[in-house]
């Protein structure tokens, strides 16, 4: 295993030991406060996504406004994801995973903004995943859409390892800042 991704192995462990440690009721209200700023003009078409127990939840949004072409991530297989029409929380269905995906409609050819998960983030916009990679290929099809990464304020580092396939964030947003 090379240096970085040993380092990378263990910033993972460090960051889901914070997200473990944080309450149920601290990760509502950092979510609330995540979607409360988070605005989108009319129209936008937003990829957001479905959170793990220990992510930022963003469903919510998803009543928020009609107007907005709100868009969910599903698993193809162990190395791709698409992003599919919402639709209504009813029709989504847990993956094997056990993360709540759409399974209507066609896939996105191109979205305005898609919200990133992460476990970790810089305020320059540097991401750590879960280490899959999905989003990392599949934000390469979306070369127009601006990227936010959202985040709880124990998951924002000043500094990680990145390689030159990790794209960058265009906005970082947590409950109390935005970089």
């Amino acid at each position: 295993m090379s240096e970085n991704m040993s380092s990378k192995a263990k910033l993972r462990r460090e960051v889901r030991s914070r997200l473990a440690r944080m309450s149920p009721s601290e990760r509502h209200a950092q979510s609330e406060a995540i979607c409360s700023r988070l605005e989108f003009p009319p129209k936008a078409r937003v990829a957001l996504f479905a959170g793990m127990q220990t992510e930022v939840q963003l469903l919510s949004l998803l009543s928020r406004s009609e107007e907005i072409h709100w868009h969910l991530p599903r698993i193809l297989n162990k190395s791709d994801l698409e992003f599919l029409p919402a639709g209504e929380l009813s029709e989504l269905k847990k993956n094997s995973l056990g993360i709540m995906e759409p399974h209507k409609g066609l896939p996105a050819k191109t979205l305005d903004y898609i919200v990133c998960p992460g476990l970790a983030f810089t305020p320059q916009g540097g991401r750590l995943g879960q280490g899959g990679g999905y989003y990392d290929r599949a934000l390469l099809s979306f070369p127009d859409a601006q990227l936010l990464g959202v985040c709880f304020k124990c998951q924002l580092l000043k500094d990680l390892p990145l390689e030159k396939h990790d794209l960058k964030m265009d906005r970082i947003i947590t409950a109390a800042e935005e970089f």
